[in-house]
């Protein structure tokens, strides 16, 4: 009942960065998550969200991620440079007391119904970022090691973020030329969010202005409407409800009953 307790929300979230209120709204829909669904022949289909913001140095990238790995539990915050696939997945090792094979999570099964942060995610190594595909979609690891043969879950929404090649976002080159990111892995996020640090001087104004309010009079200047406590609180129950998208016919004929408005659908093709 709260009026304009969307905007108010997405205020909410991440309140020490300026700005960026397209990406707040990204990470409100990843926070909330989908509805998980299994189709009739057995298939699982996600509903965790997957994001990787690109952008410039120094645009508030790594910020968000330590906010998100904060607000929520079961989170995981990792950087890709120094994260291996066996470290992201799962590996198999001996115990040294029984000397049996046991198997030690990794980052993303650590984050089982949570969010997996992962920065620098363009400085992973090909063969670990392979590693990863079948999370990404299947959410699970399956391994093979040892005699050891396990399928594991790995129900977690990846919150990525990843430099341009070469420093800086060329905006005269599509995006599949900017990141170091291939196709396989690009497709399995669900939004990708482009941050360019261009010169202004009203916006640098506020930046800075946000960021001196932000030193001097901390609890001033972090006043946003829901707390992280209030927002924990209800992250934590819209995710347990389970809303149902009507058919499109009923929408059509819902539309129609109201205000005689005529629904229309537009297929929009994307190519990175």
């Amino acid at each position: 009942n709260t009026p304009d307790f969307f905007n108010k929300i997405v205020d909410s979230i991440c309140p020490t960065v300026f700005g960026h209120q397209e990406i707040k709204r990204a990470l409100l829909l990843m926070l909330l998550g989908g509805v998980h669904k299994i189709t009739h022949e057995g298939i699982n289909l996600r509903g965790d969200i997957n994001v990787c913001i690109v952008g410039d140095p120094s645009c508030a990238k790594s910020q968000f991620l330590k906010y998100t790995a904060g607000i929520v539990p079961r989170s995981v915050y990792t950087s890709g440079k120094s994260s291996s696939a066996a470290g992201l997945t799962a590996t198999v090792a001996k115990e040294p007391e029984t000397g049996e094979f046991c198997i030690e999570a990794g980052a993303l099964m650590l984050a089982d119904n949570g969010i997996c942060c992962i920065d620098e995610f363009d400085k992973m190594d090909i063969k670990d970022q392979v590693a990863i595909h079948e999370a990404m979609e299947q959410q699970t690891i399956s391994i093979t090691k040892a005699g050891i043969q396990a399928t594991l879950n790995a129900r977690t929404s990846i919150l990525a973020a990843a430099n341009p090649t070469g420093g800086r976002y060329d905006k005269s080159k599509p995006l599949k030329y900017n990141v170091a990111l291939p196709p396989a892995i690009l497709s399995r996020f669900d939004l990708v969010y482009i941050m360019i640090d261009e010169p202004d001087e009203n916006t640098d104004y506020h930046i800075a202005h946000h960021i001196v309010r932000v030193h001097q009079k901390r609890e001033e200047a972090l006043s946003p409407a829901f707390s992280t406590a209030e927002l924990k609180r209800y992250f934590a129950f819209a995710k347990s409800l389970k809303p149902q998208v009507c058919p499109l016919t009923q929408l059509r004929k819902g539309s129609l009953a109201i205000n005689q408005l005529t629904v229309i659908i537009y297929v929009i093709a994307v190519e990175f």
